[in-house]
């Protein structure tokens, strides 16, 4: 069988020291031989920057790039000549990570919060401390926004906060540090599609049975990725520096979580467009249409 030659380009976590990306299945899936049965003769390319895999799109050297969908939606507003394809990860939850010493939300009374500003909005994390904790916002707890999920880990970790909404592989790091989880914390704070997979309307008017196999296999990938937790841990260790106890603790809180669907959740969507283009002409609807490719949304279930 001939293969078609397909690049895609995934980053890798910004000042992580270059261990964490967000979706790694395509080393497994290389591994296992799922891209070759599909007709496509992968490269797997790390490319670090959004706009240099932007500019590799552009030109016709990659064919697809996963991308912060925060990152991704920003770039789409200012040009308007990609599309969203799909996500293998819709959702991932920051976790509440808290100074050595702390052992609860109650002890966090007279501490600092720090927390990047553009995902968190300050009506449910209040609500939260109130009810879990009967801690109030200004007058238990000092709440100091930071630009970057990474000036958040960095605040913690260098003791200037106590305690710190961060994503999950800053939240391993800063536990490797002696910091420690909270136990009980819900999902009030997300960064809805942390990986969103684009391409050109170009690629996707020329290569559109490319794009659907493509796709296909890396949900298989995901599919096996998560299903061969030993291979995973080792291809971690490997390939990007994890210790054995941090491999671990990536793929069980941090991979498992990948999405075999490589569909678009609507919901999530909505919630970044809601974050990111609040105002934009037409509404949140409009501006999905716009984005989404044909078929990259997964269906959305009726009433009952």
């Amino acid at each position: 069988m001939s293969l078609t030659l397909f690049t895609a380009m995934f980053g890798k976590l910004e000042g992580a020291g270059g261990i964490f990306a967000r979706d790694v299945a395509g080393y497994a899936g290389i591994e296992a031989g799922i891209y070759r049965r599909r007709g496509l003769d992968l490269s797997w390319l790390h490319v670090q920057g959004t706009e240099e895999r932007y500019r590799r799109l552009e030109s016709g050297a990659a064919d697809v790039s996963f991308v912060v969908g925060r990152a991704a939606l920003k770039h789409f507003l200012a040009g308007g000549a990609t599309r969203i394809i799909g996500s293998s990860l819709n959702s991932c939850p920051y976790r509440l990570i808290a100074a050595p010493g702390v052992a609860g939300l109650k002890d966090l009374k007279g501490k600092i919060l720090v927390y990047r500003e553009s995902v968190v909005q300050s009506g449910p994390l209040a609500r939260t401390f109130q009810e879990k904790a009967g801690l109030k916002i200004d007058a238990d707890l000092t709440l100091n926004p930071v630009q970057g999920d990474q000036d958040a880990y960095e605040a913690l970790v260098g003791g200037q906060a106590q305690a710190a909404l961060l994503p999950r592989q800053y939240g391993f790091l800063a536990e490797e540090k002696g910091c420690k989880g909270i136990a009980g914390w819900p999902d009030v704070v997300d960064d809805p599609l942390p990986v969103s997979i684009e391409t050109t309307e170009k690629i996707l008017r020329d290569k559109p049975t490319e794009l659907a196999a493509f796709l296909s296999a890396h949900g298989e990938a995901v599919r096996h990725l998560k299903t061969h937790r030993a291979e995973t841990i080792r291809m971690l260790g490997e390939k990007f520096g994890h210790a054995p106890t941090l491999a671990e603790k990536t793929f069980d809180e941090y991979l498992v979580l990948l999405d075999d669907s490589m569909t678009v959740d609507r919901r999530h969507l909505e919630n970044l467009l809601a974050q990111v283009a609040p105002d934009y002409p037409g509404g949140a609807g409009k501006l999905a249409g716009a984005w989404l490719a044909p078929g990259a949304a997964r269906p959305q279930r009726g009433p009952a």
